[in-house]
């Protein structure tokens, strides 16, 4: 499978339609069912880890 990257400038006023607009770009509906709940995660935080650095306590399975 080929990976694919969308990128959309966006505005404050404007971030939930480029949201949408970027997955969209990135054929999210190919690969994630509509109607399962996901979750996307950020992972920034990859050079010094420590619990929690990227994932919110609520994400974070013990």
């Amino acid at each position: 499978m080929k990976s694919r990257v969308a990128v959309v400038k966006t505005t404050p006023d404007t971030v939930l339609d480029d949201i949408d607009r970027a997955l969209e770009l990135a054929h999210v509906n190919r690969f994630l069912q509509k109607g399962t709940p996901t979750i996307l995660k950020i992972n920034i935080s990859w050079h010094f880890w420590y619990p929690a650095c990227s994932t919110t306590p609520w994400q974070l399975d013990g």
